[in-house]
């Protein structure tokens, strides 16, 4: 292209496209603002008492979203258009012709979903989710009359057209008409630098962010306030986030297809490979899935505080390491984890990602994700708050990362939670809070969770605490202000499997938090607090990048996670802590539940790690060797439990696939298949219930 190369008309086409787009993107930006203030005036609870720094974030990150939407939809035509100059006028020419088609389309569709997004949000309180795509689920008739009888559709058609028409009019005012003179030519460097710029300028509002990260959807937590949250999707950015969630998880429509999965043609079958004779029907089968705790007096007299830590990446392999002395990996923590509480150090986490991990840990669920997915919008009867908010607990999650990462504010509230906290609520009681690209540094969500506990000691309530860390996450860092223990990267000799560097850097976090946690339980113990208070911390998976896991020979290091546990002499009452056992997070809430409630109704899900059991073993949803469901225990290990492989303990601790297993092996790997394949269909029961 030089100076007279592109001809004028050519320029000229692509310059109009330019002109148009951003025309119709600020008013696609505007329009959908507008309808974010009216939601805020039409839905706004009476009172609203987030501050109104949180209100003016949350347009600001709104704003962000739409022109990301704006962006996405209409970047890409003056791409095309971009690429053309290169060819003969009459393909410019054309594709302008079909610009007005395809801003016609966007604008339509980026007002009906805002006004979608208007009622829907006055029916749920909350912007549009899976739920919208019940008009297709359900029977679409009876939802369309709905509609028809219950909304101003001619209103709302009238509304429609005319937003689209003052859209489209805006955009093209000003333009050029035929006959005009033709316009300055601005040579090949101008014309270049002003494609260049606008292209640069699309892909960033395109991206949202000009930094590593692009805008996303944890970016829309901006208030300890649910509301104030819910303001920033708008109605298209909403619907995507709905279609995301709704492909995730599709579990078809047979409550019994993971029975059959397991090979077993009934719960029945199933229930009698697990030794439950006395059962007769699908019915009884159900009903043995509940269970009821012993009544004990101390709990009906005093109940206590109960809290749960999930730590990122808090593998268990690291600890092979640790030296005090010159490679510390647990800071104030070690007195607890070596002497005070009780370590299980042969534990696996239930799957090998954080949320999967989460929902497992707290739903007892082989099928994940299921809390994003179009079944999250029911109450599970596995959900480990369940049972403490029917005793009168305050049922509390917190994390000090973003609460609408996997959607977690509404997903856990329908789980039984009573609070959902995140980082906006922990800036909220300390504004001086550090941290990073996930959210907050761990140290100001322990402060936050030390705080919770001692304000509902003063006011006589017990709570259920679930906390979720983030620090010991890529990228790693530390706060400027903590001064890490000795390390010492090459203690991991051949298995380190990074750079000294980056080895060091995954070291200080996972140092950084165990010392956190350490410090959270110094200062329960120095209040008072842990007389009456069970507290049980594990990872929601091995440590990644640092040590390698490349077969099954390892599957204990592989999906290892450490367990600690404390409970208090009044409430252990003697028991002996089985810290030999095979165990996994499946057995963490059963030992917390036979020590903290009395008498309750809780699912059938693990054991109690303070009562001995025959034949111990660790069993997980996690996937190996081709399909999901991993058991060990010391008679050895079963993979993929529908078509299980078998593996026997070697000599120098190492697993080995055996064609020849022992007939220990054989009953526990038939035990673990049928009861992944009772706790799948008690699951897929209620996720496919009618109502």
């Amino acid at each position: 292209m030089s100076d007279d190369g592109m001809t004028a008309s050519r320029w000229e086409h692509w310059r109009e496209i330019n002109r148009q787009l951003w025309r119709l993107g600020l008013a696609g930006v505007a329009t959908l603002t507008l309808m974010r203030g009216l939601l805020l005036w039409m839905n706004a609870p009476t009172p609203l008492t987030a501050p109104a720094s949180d209100l003016l974030q949350a347009f600001w990150i709104g704003l962000r979203f739409d022109a990301k939407v704006m962006a996405i939809l209409m970047g890409p035509w003056l791409l095309v258009a971009t690429l053309l100059l290169a060819l003969p006028r009459v393909a410019i020419a054309a594709w302008r012709r079909l610009w007005l088609p395809w801003a016609l389309l966007c604008m339509v569709l980026v007002n009906l979903l805002s006004l979608v997004n208007h009622f829907f949000f006055s029916f749920y309180q909350g912007p549009i989710n899976s739920l919208v795509f019940g008009l297709f689920e359900d029977d679409t008739q009876a939802v369309l009359d709905t509609v028809w009888s219950d909304y101003p559709l001619l209103g709302l058609l009238v509304a429609l057209v005319g937003m689209t028409g003052a859209q489209l009019a805006w955009m093209r005012l000003g333009g050029r008409r035929e006959g005009r003179r033709a316009p300055r030519h601005l040579g090949w460097p101008r014309a270049s630098l002003l494609v260049v710029a606008t292209l640069v300028a699309l892909i960033g509002l395109g991206r949202g962010s000009l930094g590593t990260f692009p805008l996303r959807e944890m970016n829309m937590a901006v208030s300890a306030n649910a509301f104030v949250n819910d303001l920033v999707p708008s109605g298209p950015e909403a619907f995507y986030l709905a279609w995301k969630e709704r492909k995730l998880a599709n579990i078809g429509d047979d409550p019994e297809a993971g029975l059959a999965h397991y090979g077993f043609s009934s719960p029945l079958e199933a229930a009698r490979a697990l030794g439950w004779t006395e059962v007769d029907s699908a019915e009884e089968v159900l009903a043995r899935l509940t269970q009821t705790t012993p009544r004990r007096a101390v709990l009906e007299a005093a109940p206590p505080h109960v809290v749960v830590s999930l730590m990122e990446s808090w593998g268990r392999r690291p600890l092979d390491f640790d030296d005090p002395e010159h490679n510390d990996l647990l800071g104030r923590l070690r007195p607890w984890l070596e002497d005070k509480a009780d370590y299980f150090p042969h534990t696996l986490s239930s799957q090998n990602g954080t949320h999967p991990s989460l929902e497992g840990l707290l739903l007892d669920t082989p099928i994940s994700p299921l809390t994003q997915s179009r079944y999250g919008y029911r109450t599970f009867s596995t959900s480990v708050a369940l049972p403490y908010r029917r005793a009168g607990y305050r049922t509390v999650f917190l994390t000090a990362g973003s609460v609408q990462w996997r959607n977690l504010d509404d997903s856990l509230r329908r789980q039984g939670f009573d609070r959902v906290l995140g980082a906006s609520a922990i800036r909220e009681r300390f504004p001086e809070a550090t941290g990073g690209t996930w959210g907050l540094d761990d140290e100001w969500m322990f402060r936050t969770g030390a705080e919770l506990l001692e304000e509902a000691d003063a006011r006589g309530e017990k709570v259920m605490l679930v906390m979720l860390s983030i620090t010991n996450h890529p990228p790693y860092h530390i706060p400027d202000d903590y001064r890490p223990a000795p390390l010492d990267v090459s203690r991991l000799g051949e298995a380190l499997a990074v750079s000294p560097e980056l080895g060091t850097s995954i070291l200080e976090t996972y140092q950084y938090a165990n010392d956190a946690m350490g410090g959270f339980l110094d200062r329960l113990e120095s209040e008072g607090l842990l007389g009456h208070t069970l507290f049980a911390a594990t990872g929601d998976h091995n440590t990644r990048s640092i040590i390698q896991y490349p077969d099954a020979h390892d599957l204990f290091d592989q999906f290892g996670v450490p367990l600690l546990v404390w409970l208090p002499p009044r409430y252990r009452e003697g028991a002996v802590a089985q810290v030999e056992d095979w165990t996994s997070h499946r057995d963490i809430f059963p030992t917390l539940w036979a020590h903290s409630l009395s008498g309750a109704e809780v699912p059938w899900v693990g054991r109690d790690l303070y009562a001995p059991v025959e034949a111990p073993m660790a069993l997980t949803f996690n996937s190996q060797d081709g399909g999901a469901g991993l058991m060990v225990s010391d008679a050895g290990s079963a993979t993929h439990l529908a078509q299980p492989t078998l593996y026997a303990w070697q000599a120098g601790g190492a697993l080995e696939a055996t064609e020849a297993p022992s007939d220990a092996l054989r009953e526990q790997a038939r035990r673990a298949r049928a009861r992944l394949a009772l706790e799948d269909w008690r699951i897929r029961r209620e996720a496919l219930a009618d109502g």
